[in-house]
C-alpha cells in the first residue's frame, strides 16, 4: 500500500471519527432544544384555546383535544383522558400511542392539549438533518481538498518512484527529480551518490574481466604454440598434464569473453525471428565428433514457433547446455533435447543420464566460478565453472526463467522457458 494511500486513509478515518461524534453530540443537543420548542409552542397552544370555540378546532386535532370545568368535561375527545391531568406538560400513553399533552387551568376551568410525539420527532429529524447536510456536504469538499492537498505534498515522492521505475538497470546516471522538501531532499542526494559508487564498481567489474581475458589470449596463444613444439620433441606426461592446464585456461578466457559479449545493449540493434530448433540442430553437428567418440544417443524432438532474439547470445546460451550436457554425460549415455509451445512461450528441456547435480547445489551452481567438488570434479572434467551461469545471464536478458530437475534417467535436466515474441531484451 503507498505511503499516500495510507496516509489518505489515516486522516479520512480521523475526519469520520471526529464527524460522526460531532453529530452524534450535535444530534442529541438538537433534539432536545427541538423538545423544548416544542413543548414551549404546545404551551402556548392550549392557553390559546380558551379563546376559541371547539368546533373552530381543525378536525385532525379534536381526538387530542379535552376541556373540563371542574371533574366535568364539557368538551373535546371522550378517550383522551379520563380526568383532569395536573397543570404543565407530561407525556402519556392514550388512543394507541405515545402524546404529549400540555395541561393549562384558569380556577375550575382547564384545558388540555395533545400532540403525537411520533409526528414531533419526525419534524425535528426533518429539521436537524436540514440543519446538517450543508455540514455533511462540507466535510466531503473537505476530504476532496485533503486529498488533493496530500498529492501535491507527495508529488515529489510519486516522481522519483516514477523514474526509478522506468530507470533501466546500467543506467547509473544521477536522478533528474529536483526535490526541494527537506524530507525528499536527503533521500535523492543519498540515492545519487549510492549510484556514482555503484556505477564505478560496476565498471570495475564489468571491464575487468574482458579485458583480462583479452589480454591473456595473446600469451595463451604463444603457450599452446609452444606446447605443441615441445609435445613433438618430448611427448611425456608433464607436458600432456601442462597442455591440458593450458587448454583449460584457454576454455575459461573463452567463457569469461563470451560472459562479457552477452550484454543487452551490444545486441539490442541485432534482434530478429530466430529458430531454437535449428540452432539445436547446427550446435549438435559442431558437437558431433564429441558424441560419436562417446558413442552418446542424442535427440532433438519438437518443431517451435521462432524467437524474437539474437544469434550471438542464443548460440552461447544453447552451446552451454548441449556442451556440458555432451561433456557429463559418460560413454553409451543419452540426451534429449525436447522444444515445445506453450502458448506465448517456448520451452526447451535438455536431459542427459550423466551424474547429474545435488538438489542443495542446484541454486548456487549458477554462481560464477562454481563447481561441484571445485577442481576435484567428480566426473575428472575440466571446466571453468562459469556455464550454467552464462545461461542464467543470458536467460535474464530474455526475461525468461531457468529451472534445474532430475532427469528420467537419473542424470540433470535444464528447463529453459522464454516468451516467443519479446522485442527487446531486458537491460543488464
Amino acid at each position: 500500500m503507498s505511503i499516500r494511500t495510507k496516509l489518505m486513509m489515516l486522516l479520512l478515518a480521523m475526519l469520520v471519527l471526529i464527524l460522526f461524534l460531532a453529530l452524534a453530540q450535535g444530534y442529541q443537543r438538537s433534539l432536545a432544544r427541538a423538545d423544548a420548542l416544542f413543548d414551549q409552542h404546545l404551551q402556548a397552544r392550549t392557553q390559546l384555546l380558551f379563546a376559541v370555540a371547539p368546533e373552530a378546532l381543525p378536525k385532525q386535532q379534536a381526538q387530542f383535544w379535552q376541556r373540563w370545568q371542574g371533574d366535568t368535561l364539557v368538551g373535546g375527545s371522550e378517550s383522551l383522558l379520563a380526568k383532569v391531568p395536573p397543570q404543565g406538560l407530561q407525556t402519556i400513553n392514550s388512543q394507541g400511542q405515545r402524546l404529549r399533552i400540555a395541561t393549562y387551568c384558569q380556577q375550575q376551568d382547564c384545558v388540555v392539549l395533545g400532540e403525537p410525539i411520533s409526528e414531533r420527532f419526525a419534524l425535528s429529524e426533518q429539521l436537524i438533518i436540514a440543519l446538517m447536510l450543508p455540514m455533511l456536504l462540507g466535510i466531503a469538499l473537505l476530504a476532496v481538498f485533503i486529498s488533493l492537498a496530500v498529492k501535491r505534498a507527495l508529488q515529489p515522492l510519486t516522481l522519483l518512484s516514477r523514474e526509478l521505475k522506468t530507470r533501466a538497470a546500467n543506467d547509473f546516471s544521477m536522478l533528474r527529480t529536483q526535490a526541494k522538501a527537506s524530507e525528499i531532499k536527503p533521500v535523492v542526494d543519498t540515492l545519487n551518490a549510492l549510484l556514482r559508487r555503484t556505477e564505478q564498481a560496476y565498471l570495475r567489474e564489468r571491464y575487468f574481466a574482458s579485458d583480462a581475458a583479452h589480454e591473456l589470449r595473446t600469451p595463451l596463444s604463444a603457450m599452446k604454440i609452444n606446447l605443441h613444439n615441445l609435445l613433438q620433441r618430448h611427448n611425456d606426461e608433464d607436458a600432456k598434464a601442462l597442455s591440458l592446464s593450458v587448454d583449460r585456461l584457454n576454455h575459461l578466457v573463452e567463457q569469461m569473453l563470451a560472459l562479457g559479449r552477452t550484454s543487452s545493449q551490444q545486441w539490442q540493434d541485432k534482434l530478429a525471428k530466430q529458430s531454437l530448433a535449428h540452432i539445436c540442430q547446427q550446435l549438435i553437428a559442431e558437437l558431433y565428433p564429441q558424441i560419436a567418440q562417446k558413442n552418446l544417443d542424442i535427440s532433438l524432438v519438437g518443431e517451435c514457433r521462432e524467437v524474437i532474439g539474437e544469434p550471438f547470445t542464443l548460440n552461447v546460451m544453447l552451446k552451454n547446455i548441449i556442451s556440458n550436457a555432451v561433456k557429463y554425460t559418460p560413454a553409451n549415455g543419452r540426451i534429449a533435447i525436447h522444444l515445445a509451445d506453450k502458448g506465448d512461450n517456448i520451452e526447451l528441456r535438455v536431459a542427459d543420464s550423466g551424474p547429474g547435480i545435488a538438489s542443495e547445489l542446484r541454486e548456487r551452481i549458477f554462481d560464477r566460478f562454481f563447481r561441484v567438488g571445485g577442481d576435484s570434479h567428480p566426473a575428472h572434467i575440466p571446466g571453468a565453472g562459469l556455464g550454467l551461469a552464462i545461461v542464467q545471464h543470458v536467460i535474464g536478458l530474455y526475461q525468461g526463467e531457468v529451472q534445474l530437475k532430475q532427469s528420467e534417467w537419473g542424470g540433470l535436466e535444464v528447463i529453459i522457458t522464454m516468451a516467443v515474441q519479446r522485442e527487446t531484451l531486458c537491460s543488464d
